[in-house]
This record gives C-alpha cells, structure tokens and sequence, in this order.
C-alpha cells in the first residue's frame, strides 16, 4: 500500500512538472524600457523591435496600469507626480506572456530586483 501511494505520488508530482515545463518562459523585457516624464506624466518608450506587456502599480495607492506598447509607442503611466512618492514598480514581457510572481505590493523586493521570467498567459501556447 505505501509503495503503490508513492508511485501515484510520484505520477503526479511528474505530471505537474511536464506541465510546467510545457510552459514557455522567456526573459522580461524590462531593457526595452526607457522611463521619464513627458508632459509631467511618469512613461517610458517601448525602444525593441517587438511589442510588449507592461504592468505598472504605484505603491501608495496599489493601482494597476496594464498595456501593451508597440515598438516605439509611449506607455503612460497616468500617476501623478505625489502618486509615485509612495513609491512604484513595473514588470515588462512580451505581448501574451506574464510575470512569474503575482503582481503585487507584496512581490515588491522580487520585482523591483527584476527576479521574475515570463510565462505564456495563453493556454497552450
């Protein structure tokens, strides 16, 4: 009985792993950003050649920008300037892939040292 609990055990331990593995992940994006202020108004330009997925929380109020930036474009983030003195993080992937770690105030330190990968957000993709 113990050995035949430990092969389903293992059974789906694997199976959860091939899941996993079936997953594509790809690096973040985040050198294809430039930030700044335009208009007053914290952004940054998508400066890669393909598009992609930004999300941007300011700390002090927890809301949540997400969009995708075609290259070249402007992503602006709508924070006012006394939003961002609480503080602010961002994740870029590519377009319909998505951070690895939940996205967050409490994922903060993970995020902002950009120790996060991408996976893809479509199923069977």
């Amino acid at each position: 009985m113990i050995v035949r609990g430990c092969l389903l055990s293992c059974a789906l331990a694997l199976l959860a792993a091939t899941d996993a593995a079936a997953q594509q992940v790809k690096a973040h994006m985040e050198a294809c950003t430039e930030w700044g202020r335009s208009a007053g108004e914290l952004g940054t330009r998508n400066s890669c050649n393909q598009p992609i997925s930004i999300l941007f929380m300011t700390l002090g109020d927890q809301r949540i920008v997400e969009r995708e930036v075609p290259p070249g474009a402007w992503f602006g983030t709508g924070a006012a300037t006394d939003l961002l003195s609480g503080g602010w993080m961002f994740t870029a992937c590519p377009v319909g892939y998505a951070p690895n770690v939940r996205f967050a105030a409490e994922n903060q330190a993970a995020i902002v040292d950009s120790l996060y990968n991408c996976l893809s957000a479509r199923p069977g993709a």
